[in-house]
């Protein structure tokens, strides 16, 4: 039988893009197709930068949007996260906050520029009525000069693209917007159960890096590590119902959502996520960044003008998000005391439990947290991992923390008897020999010295 005639439906009759792991490139037919009949779905993160974009840039975003409203489609999980984030200082007073960020480290330099100066002077002797000391002396009022003129021009700019009325929601022109846009086309949240267990799952498939989400395990609590895979999870369900393909619309560019740009190939979803998309709701998966929406919308619909500079404001954001992700911070000896400190204030159980996994190499079990704990045997951990969320955002609002350092107490979960139940803790690989070392006593006098913490102290809450 020649090949023309092996029927379809056999192995034989596969083609090359029969494969999980094969890429279609999009093109323009297929996004013409998914602006007329698709489902648009809308992340965290495009709502949010309408506050920290310019005016232009959130009226060119407005607008592609309300081209698309009939498309649209915003899972609760977003809406969740929209209101969690929206009043952070970085998002609300984005342009503030970073003019602030700029002012310090131009503060920074020019106390550094002085600093280097005086011991140069110092160094090499020179007297204070030398010529080439007058000139230094100048140079350094000009710098000073120079320095006062930027912050000036930052602030102002600043002022000028900040958003006014954001502090009453009814007078917050970004709610005003989305309001009748987004209205009708929020989607239901999970139920309690359908929650608890995509936590779980979530947890699951972060431990083999499953997309999407696995990487905000590495810093977030996990209720809030798992909000990717709500959002997944979410999105399955209304395709299927919907039985058309979907166009995902992201500022996330971390790999557990992307195949990474590779020289002139573009950045695609990752395949796991096209096949999974796929067999549960038979609809393909594309994805955009905001950017990117923003020029196809403007080559695809008409009546529309996009201004260039808004697609480039909206790459920086992009950007400057990757570099943040790409800089995620560490626990100090510092932070961590400070953490301890105050979360033994609060609650002492926790700080035991911290202590008891230092000491057993990082993880603690169940059996042990209900001892440490005081708790009845048929209690659930549910909720245990709260007051370490509670301390961390407090912290990071006085700046001990950046808000980037690995969560401390994570749920491990699966225990012998009920696998949806926690079967311990585990904190990160960095923090143990920093506890133990906070714990330990004094090698001079056996007590606890001032900057170290003694555990039977931080059980009664130091």
């Amino acid at each position: 039988m020649s090949f023309k005639e092996v029927p379809v439906g056999t192995s034989a009759a596969r083609g090359i893009y029969d494969c999980d792991e094969a890429h279609r490139t999009p093109r323009k037919a297929d996004y013409e197709r998914l602006f007329a009949c698709g489902m648009v779905v809308l992340d965290t993160n495009v709502l949010l930068n309408l506050y920290r974009s310019n005016e232009r840039t959130r009226q060119d975003t407005l607008a592609v949007l309300t081209k698309l409203r009939d498309r649209l489609w915003v899972p609760h999980q977003v809406l969740t996260e929209f209101w969690r984030n929206r009043e952070q200082k970085s998002v609300r007073h984005h342009h503030s906050a970073k003019a602030k960020e700029t002012s310090a480290a131009l503060d920074k330099a020019r106390r550094s520029a002085q600093d280097a100066v005086e011991r140069w002077l110092k160094d090499v002797r020179l007297k204070e009525d030398e010529d080439v000391t007058r000139q230094i002396r100048e140079g350094l009022d000009v710098l000073a000069q120079s320095m006062d003129l930027l912050r000036e021009v930052i602030d102002g700019q600043a002022q000028r693209d900040a958003l006014a009325g954001t502090a009453e929601t009814h007078t917050d022109p970004v709610l005003s917007e989305l309001e009748p846009l987004l209205r009708g086309r929020i989607g239901e949240p999970l139920s309690e159960d359908e929650y608890d267990k995509a936590v779980q799952e979530a947890v699951k498939r972060a431990d083999d890096e499953i997309p999407p989400g696995y990487e905000d395990f590495r810093n977030k609590p996990p209720e809030q590590a798992a909000g990717d895979y709500l959002l997944w999870v979410q999105l399955l369900k209304e395709a299927a119902q919907r039985d058309c393909d979907v166009l995902l619309v992201t500022g996330d560019v971390k790999r557990d959502w992307w195949q990474p740009r590779d020289m002139d190939i573009q950045a695609r979803p990752r395949a796991e996520l096209v096949a999974e998309l796929r067999e549960q709701a038979g609809a393909h998966l594309y994805m955009l960044t905001p950017a990117e929406l923003l020029t196809w919308a403007e080559q695809l619909l008409e009546g529309l003008h996009v201004d260039r500079d808004s697609v480039s404001d909206l790459e920086q954001l992009r950007d400057a998000d990757s570099d943040d992700d790409a800089q995620a911070a560490s626990w100090t000896r510092e932070s961590l005391f400070k953490f301890l400190y105050q979360l033994a204030s609060r609650s002492p159980s926790r700080v035991k439990v911290i202590k008891a996994a230092a000491e057993n190499g990082g993880f603690v079990d169940r059996a042990t947290v209900y001892k440490l704990a005081g708790y009845a045997e048929d209690r659930q951990l549910k909720g245990f991992t709260r007051p370490i969320s509670t301390v961390e955002r407090e912290l990071k609002e006085t700046g001990v923390l950046s808000g980037e350092e690995p969560f401390l107490l994570r749920t491990v979960y699966g225990s012998a008897t009920e696998p949806s139940w926690a079967s311990g803790f585990r904190i990160p690989d960095e923090v143990v020999p920093m506890v133990i070392d906070l714990f330990a006593p004094s090698r001079d006098s056996g007590d606890s010295t001032e900057g170290e913490l003694d555990a039977e102290e931080a059980a009664v809450g130091l």
